[in-house]
């Protein structure tokens, strides 16, 4: 089954390069794809022309002003509404946002995703294909805090609110993916749209939403939600919070994906390098 992708746009006059280097990307690995393509406000006149010059499979949508979360989460709602309203359903939903597009201190981390995840299409999807029961891939975790109070919160349905219900029988994974750029499978997916209704479509978002409450929705929903590398940015070990999630919701059959980790360094994603050079 073909894959699509959600891409969130957020590019300032001046930084079109930045839409340029991912569309590339998209040639080399998407050009089979759809990819659902979410403008936020404030963005580069020049965006439009500039993705119909790649005659990629693209549908392009305006994020609404009243709508807009000043981050990515604005269009990648945007993004999921016109996924839903096309009826077409996939076998992977690739998450990417024009991560620097508003600034030049994310480049080296720009550069990293586009080398490190987007352009391994192949290789993330043969994984997943291969491990049904994984519902998404990310690269770099971060733990959950209890001890800390977060912007984060629901918007109709409960996934960063942990409350067990028929439609999500299971704690979320006390861990979230950052940077938001990720790839879920179908199966969640299928999920969310099960269960949210147009106020979910019509409420602004938290501008965080994408990055720690959408990818609870893997491990709520009772997959197995694979990170890549095993420490977070603060050098803690995730494993402890993969394997406490298996054992509170006995998941057993996950216990093969246990300590599964390609890479195991530790990173500092305030000011570069971003991640270590070991990578």
């Amino acid at each position: 089954m073909a894959s699509c992708v959600l891409f969130a746009c957020s590019i300032k006059p001046g930084r079109e390069f930045v839409l340029r280097l991912f569309l590339d990307s998209f040639v080399n690995v998407h050009k089979e794809s759809d990819i659902y393509i979410g403008i936020n406000p404030y963005s580069s006149s020049e965006l439009v022309n500039i993705i119909n010059e790649y005659e990629l499979n693209t549908f392009v949508y305006h994020v609404e002003p009243s709508l807009y979360s000043e981050s990515d989460a604005s269009a990648y709602q945007l993004c999921l509404k016109a996924l839903l309203q096309s009826g077409k359903e996939y076998g992977n939903y690739w998450f990417i946002h024009t991560k620097s597009g508003f600034n030049s201190h994310s480049d080296y981390l720009r550069d990293w995703y586009i080398s490190n995840f987007v352009s391994r299409k192949q290789e993330i999807e043969l994984f997943l294909s291969t491990n049904p029961g994984v519902g998404s891939y990310g690269m770099l975790g971060l733990e959950y805090d209890t001890n800390r109070i977060y912007q984060e919160h629901d918007v109709e349905i409960s996934l960063w609110d942990n409350n067990i219900s028929k439609d999500l029988p299971y704690t979320h994974s006390k861990f979230f993916y950052i940077h938001t750029i990720y790839c879920l499978s179908k199966e969640p997916i299928k999920k969310f749209f099960s269960l949210v209704t147009d106020t979910w479509f019509n409420t602004k978002l938290n501008r965080y939403y994408f990055e720690g409450v959408f990818p609870f929705l893997v491990s709520r929903s009772g997959y197995f939600p694979y990170l890549e590398n095993r420490f977070s940015m603060n050098g803690i070990d995730l494993l402890y919070y993969i394997d406490s999630w298996i054992k509170e919701n006995n998941l057993n059959q996950y216990n093969y994906l246990l300590n599964n980790f390609k890479t195991n360094y530790t990173f500092n994603q305030l000011e570069p390098p971003y991640v270590s050079r070991n990578t």
